[in-house]
């Protein structure tokens, strides 16, 4: 099976070899290991499950139960939204031997919601493509005393 990035409500990086990824409409953030991350990237280039199971397969060390792990890890990305299933790409995977034997070939994957609020509430959900970032009047706090305190602020 070949996947996608779910790029309609997934912002994803890879930074120094760590997948992190963000879900725009839940707010909940993702992590990975260096190998899961490594796995992962294969995964939104297109290459195969087969693909990737072969080539962890050729490596030293890999545990017998590995194509399990595998197909865990991908469930939980395709259950939380983050991969789609997708038709092309390429076929040669490309995993990295250091990280699969530092981590033991474990595929670390952890969700995080401590900055849900934040993530939520940032101002880029509230742009619309024809009008631009247009945020309701409430969510100003016209209030004379909220602003007074505010100008304070900016003054000092």
């Amino acid at each position: 099976m070949k996947y996608a990035l779910n790029e309609a409500k997934i912002y994803a990086d890879i930074t120094d070899g760590i997948a992190i990824l963000i879900n725009s409409e839940t707010g909940i953030y993702y992590g990975m290991n260096s190998f899961a991350s490594d796995v992962y990237k294969n995964l939104t280039e297109g290459v195969s499950t087969d693909d990737i199971l072969a080539a962890a397969n050729n490596m030293p060390g890999v545990p017998a139960n590995f194509a399990d792990t595998l197909n865990e890890f991908v469930a939980k990305l395709v259950e939380k939204g983050i991969l789609l299933e997708a038709g092309e790409g390429s076929s040669t995977a490309s995993l990295d031997a250091a990280a699969a034997k530092e981590s033991d070939f474990v595929l670390e994957f952890n969700e995080f919601n401590d900055a849900q609020e934040l993530l939520l509430a940032d101002p880029i959900h509230e742009v619309k493509e024809e009008e631009g970032w247009t945020p309701e009047t409430s969510s100003l706090n016209p209030d004379k005393e909220d602003v007074a305190r505010r100008e304070a602020k900016i003054d000092r």
